[in-house]
């Protein structure tokens, strides 16, 4: 067993090197000379596919040119931290990857962590599928049930480096749990330590890496015995820590597609057993492209797949009069932000409930959709089979299942994921649902009320509601929506049943409003009183032009101007606006609060949803003969008899609240007079109660 020496916080190389001094030594002759070997590695991740250059990606022939002279004359090794394939553009997709398959194997690619989008399809097309065309290794040291090995050693420059990879453990968050069944992911920090322990101990490896398909917060997680970790999965560009303490690993991370490329220098010393950062660099898509040379034979393998997917993908399906759009950060790229409602997201749970009830015999109440499936905006105008394909890459089947109301409403609660990487998930729903919420209130206690076609959620209702498999099946932490019904194979995908609104629904537009509005009180009010209600979550994030809101309160109506920003990264509050004004002195818990927007946006709650409304504000709940906190009376047993007849004859809950108001104080003694005060304030019920003074 070889004895390590702990690293000395992998320093940036800064001695002054022998070029400098104008001499130029062969990489052998400098490992003669100082008993260290040196090597380079190259690092891509979540390449989805994206071999083609566009105005934003370098593309696979360009990434070919950097990664090679990035090298240089060192032995080098070129690997990958997950999602290479799977959430493709269209001319990958619709040729099932074998395009950016084939680049991937031309560009020399050793090894790869496995991503979830690996598993798109479910395990066993990686296995039959996937694996079999690549040149190259996927690692799952995490993938628990799989055949996946943990690891994988490469010699460079007679250093041993051990490639470790792992996935994110939310993979049944993330994919179709029915294609993982039977497989554990476990926590891809303590899978990495473990091998990279093992390794080192045995003396198996010099050098360890881990490919590490999941971003990290804090890199001093990993083990000592962890060189460097290239990270993946959220698709943001991570600078290289060069300022790291002793023992922390060297953390980078390359962006996604094409336009990010980890390049990395070492020098390790066999005698002090010490691995030094001669150079680390992230390279962007200018210095990618600045490489100017793209590797020939890798763009006739892009040309081909272009040509092969042209005819297809230029055909017009559709023509649409305004953009369908994702959620943005404030400054940041389409797709940003999947914790704000957008067009895009609703229009496609629209369609998933236009292809249920016009495509099967079942017709759907409510169309979900989840804001990390929309994978491309769509300009207004003629639409191309390939544009709408890019929107919808997945080959989801769209299907249905059966809701209680109850639990269509857990799932809105689930849209909010506290502690997670992604504070916010928006969930996208067909256009006759509409709910407010409030952003203040507890977990699981947000939503405060939802219509469907107009009319209150029953909780006790069955609800069909149509989604992709992923998505009822659990997907992205909705565990709500696989407490319905088993799913029913309709043969549906995704792209097909968006392609078939399009084409069959000329008319169909985005929803200009929203569909939900987050709406926050005091924590109790009373009739008469002015209260300021603060809203949020009154405008997309994308080319709104709603400027007013207004909130109604009975004849109480009160106008306001929305403050356009953004708000947090990641949240769903876009456009806010606080209002002032005066209950109606007959305002009640039932009483309903409206909000409408200049855009078309309308939502309402009673008043009893959202905050506590008191009684008179001179009634003693303690003093005989007056109503208590929840408006009953202890003093008139008759009283309750009265209400809870009345109540139960006419179902009229208002009715019930003034039997006792009326009667308890009464009773016995002026008891005829008070019903016919109840009579004149109800004339609907005076039938009844004029059977009930003569039965008394």
């Amino acid at each position: 067993m070889s004895h390590r020496i702990p690293r000395r916080g992998l320093a940036v190389l800064t001695a002054l090197s022998v070029s400098t001094l104008g001499l130029v030594v062969p990489a052998g002759a400098q490992e003669e000379e100082n008993g260290s070997a040196r090597f380079h590695i190259s690092n891509i991740t979540d390449f989805h596919g994206h071999f083609a250059a566009n105005k934003s990606d370098p593309g696979a022939a360009m990434l070919k040119c950097a990664v090679d002279k990035e090298a240089g004359d060192l032995p080098s090794s070129f690997v990958a931290s997950g999602d290479l394939v799977g959430g493709s553009p269209y001319a990958s997709a619709l040729l099932e990857d074998e395009p950016a398959i084939e680049t991937l194997n031309q560009m020399g690619l050793e090894v790869s962590a496995v991503g979830n989008h690996e598993f798109d399809k479910g395990y066993a097309d990686l296995k039959d599928r996937i694996e079999p065309a690549a040149d190259w290794d996927y690692l799952g040291a995490n993938a628990e049930g799989t055949e996946l090995a943990p690891y994988k050693i490469v010699e460079l420059d007679g250093v041993k480096v051990a490639y470790v990879g792992t996935v994110t453990d939310d993979m049944p968050n993330l994919v179709s749990p029915s294609g993982i069944e039977g497989i554990e992911f476990t926590d891809p920090i303590a899978a990495t330590n473990k091998v990279a322990d093992e390794l080192t101990e045995s003396g198996e490896a010099d050098v360890v890496v881990g490919l590490f398909h999941e971003g990290v917060t804090d890199p001093a997680e990993f083990s000592e015995n962890v060189d460097v970790v290239f990270a993946g999965h959220t698709h943001q560009p991570v600078e290289p820590n060069l300022d790291r303490a002793e023992g922390v690993p060297l953390l980078m991370q390359a962006g996604s597609y094409s336009q990010y490329l980890n390049s990395v220098d070492f020098s390790y010393d066999r005698e002090s057993d010490t691995l030094t950062v001669d150079s680390a660099e992230l390279l962007d898509a200018e210095a990618i492209n600045a490489c100017g040379n793209p590797d020939p034979e890798i763009e006739a393998t892009v040309k081909a797949a272009e040509e092969a997917a042209e005819e297809e993908g230029a055909k017009v399906v559709a023509e649409i009069d305004a953009p369908l759009t994702r959620g943005v950060n404030a400054g940041g790229d389409p797709g940003s932000n999947r914790g704000v409602e957008s067009t895009a997201n609703n229009f496609l749970a629209d369609a998933a409930r236009w292809a249920i009830s016009n495509k099967t015999s079942v017709t759907a109440d409510i169309g979900v959709m989840n804001a990390g499936g929309v994978r491309d905006d769509l300009d207004s105008g003629e639409v191309t089979y390939a544009e709408a394909f890019a929107v919808q890459p997945f080959g989801n089947e769209i299907t249905y299942t059966r809701l209680t109301g109850e639990q269509f409403k857990k799932a809105l609660e689930q849209q909010w994921k506290d502690g997670g990487e992604r504070p916010v998930l928006s969930l996208g729903v067909s256009d006759n649902v509409s709910y407010v919420y409030d952003v203040e209130a507890p977990a699981g206690e947000r939503i405060k009320s939802v219509t469907v076609d107009g009319e209150p959620l029953d909780p006790g209702r069955e609800y069909v509601v149509a989604g992709s498999t992923f998505l009822l099946e659990g997907g992205d932490s909705f565990s709500a929506l696989a407490e319905g019904s088993e799913l029913a194979a309709t043969g549906l995908m995704d792209i097909e049943a968006f392609v078939s609104y399009l084409r069959d629904n000329e008319d169909a537009a985005p929803r200009a409003g929203q569909s939900n509005v987050s709406v926050h009180l005091p924590e109790k009010v009373a009739a008469g009183e002015e209260i300021t209600v603060e809203l949020s979550s009154l405008i997309y994030s994308v080319d709104d032009p709603v400027k007013k809101v207004t909130v109604r309160v009975g004849d109480t109506e009160v106008e306001a101007d929305i403050d356009p920003d953004l708000g947090e990264p990641g949240h769903g509050e876009a456009g806010k606006a606080s209002v002032t004004l005066t209950l109606p002195e007959d305002a009640t818990a039932e009483t309903e609060l409206t909000v409408t927007t200049d855009a078309g946006t309308e939502v309402s709650a009673p008043l009893g949803a959202l905050t506590e409304v008191a009684g008179s504000g001179d009634d003693d709940p303690d003093e005989p003969g007056k109503p208590g906190a929840d408006g009953s009376s202890g003093s008139s047993e008759t009283g309750k008899i009265v209400g809870g007849v009345l109540g139960g004859l006419l179902g009229l809950g208002a009715l019930v609240t003034a039997v006792l108001a009326f009667l308890m104080p009464a009773v016995p003694g002026v008891l005829p007079g008070a019903l016919d005060r109840l009579a004149e304030q109800f004339p609907q019920a005076a039938p009844f109660i004029e059977q009930l003074k003569n039965a008394l």
